[in-house]
């Protein structure tokens, strides 16, 4: 997911020293730490969070100077120095990126713009959202809430075998692990969560999804397939990522966009046909969601023929099926710096295999044009449905 060609840099390989920690910042609860780097000035210097930190001398020492609220002129601070786990020291237009995720993502943790590769920054005509935009002829959600029924579960939390929710959808067994949040059903199924009429809380182990995103990520350049993402942090299998973001369109509107998108190998069409039945008005897919200039973290992710994410259709705070949630989890653990990745093509796993029909269906135009480079061992080769 390119956007233009940036002027190459060398990358730089030798690790830089702390010199002192002269900030101190909390963000969706985790402590950052402002660092004035070895040998650069106070233009250089950069937040970081304390994870990534192994000098304990300096900053109990920040903070004593803090708790005390004396002048760092009248402390003599010793001399010792840290390594972090960042090789070097954050350009300007990664910083630039990195405040603007910040003004502008409030999904969950701090998300970190790691670019080793060019002079690339923010995007150009992107806009990141955390929640949907609403194309012309598309249903809002304050007008689908009239089917939705709700449960009356005590205290706040929902029991398979008691929740109406539950019992209806679900057959009294709930979609998530109760201690862990994990997803507890199989892909190809549906998971329908609890909405703004039942009695439980926003804790409720039957609202995963609309708890947000817990896991750490960054935005990574890759000098052969632009922007992706990586974890940050260990991430365990089954956990909830994010939703697909984006504007929500038409069909038809899709389809005029996608043969535009065609034209320079863009793909950021998400169809919504979870329940797509062409003999049926009331199941037959209608929308779609472009994430191309409207989108959130999952704009970034790369197609991979072997991924490590899933799709589940999630269905919240509407009645309408046709308007489901595109939710994204975590196929089996995901290790620190690996990249997150879906499968393009037939992205939403249905209980029926897709894949040999679009073998044989492919264009050659357009298997050039969507070449993969997941490198993975069962690479079909390109990254396209039609």
């Amino acid at each position: 997911m390119d956007y233009t060609n940036g002027t190459a840099v060398l990358p730089v390989e030798e690790e830089y020293e702390v010199e002192r920690v002269v900030g101190k910042k909390e963000e969706n609860g985790v402590v950052y730490y402002l660092l004035k780097w070895k040998g650069y000035d106070d233009n250089f210097n950069t937040w970081e969070p304390s994870s990534n930190l192994d000098c304990p001398d300096l900053v109990r020492q920040f903070n004593r100077e803090q708790r005390m609220k004396e002048e760092a002129s009248n402390l003599n601070p010793p001399k010792k120095f840290c390594l972090t786990k960042f090789s070097r020291p954050k350009t300007q237009n990664e910083l630039e990126f990195e405040a603007y995720l910040r003004s502008h993502a409030r999904d969950g943790p701090p998300i970190s713009v790691i670019n080793d590769v060019d002079d690339q920054g923010v995007p150009p005509d992107f806009q990141y959202v955390d929640g949907y935009i609403y194309g012309e002829n598309v249903p809002r959600p304050e007008t689908l809430k009239d089917t939705l029924f709700g449960c009356e579960c005590e205290d706040g939390i929902c029991k398979g075998f008691k929740c109406k929710c539950l019992k209806e959808m679900n057959k009294g067994m709930l979609y998530y692990r109760r201690d862990t949040g994990q997803v507890n059903v199989r892909p190809g199924n549906v998971i329908i969560e609890c909405n703004s009429r039942c009695s439980c809380s926003a804790r409720c182990p039957n609202r995963v999804t609309q708890q947000g995103r817990k896991v750490y990520l960054a935005i990574k350049r890759f000098a052969d397939k632009g922007w992706g993402v990586i974890a940050t942090k260990r991430i365990e299998s089954g956990v909830f990522i994010t939703y697909y973001y984006g504007e929500i369109i038409t069909s038809q509107e899709a389809d005029i966009r996608g043969n535009k998108y065609d034209e320079v190998g863009r793909t950021y069409l998400f169809d919504l046909d979870f329940c797509d039945d062409p003999s049926n008005d009331t199941s037959a897919c209608l929308y779609t969601i472009d994430a191309w200039r409207f989108g959130n973290i999952s704009h970034f992710f790369n197609h991979s023929c072997d991924p490590n994410l899933v799709v589940y259709p999630v269905m919240t705070d509407n009645g309408d099926m046709r308007l489901h949630h595109v939710a994204f989890f975590s196929k089996r653990v995901i290790e620190v710096g690996e990249e997150l990745t879906f499968d393009y093509v037939g992205s939403v796993e249905k209980h029926e295999s897709v894949e040999a029909k679009l073998d044989e269906n492919i264009k050659p135009e357009m298997i050039e044009k969507y070449k993969c480079k997941c490198r993975a061992g069962n690479c079909r080769g390109y990254f396209h449905s039609v």
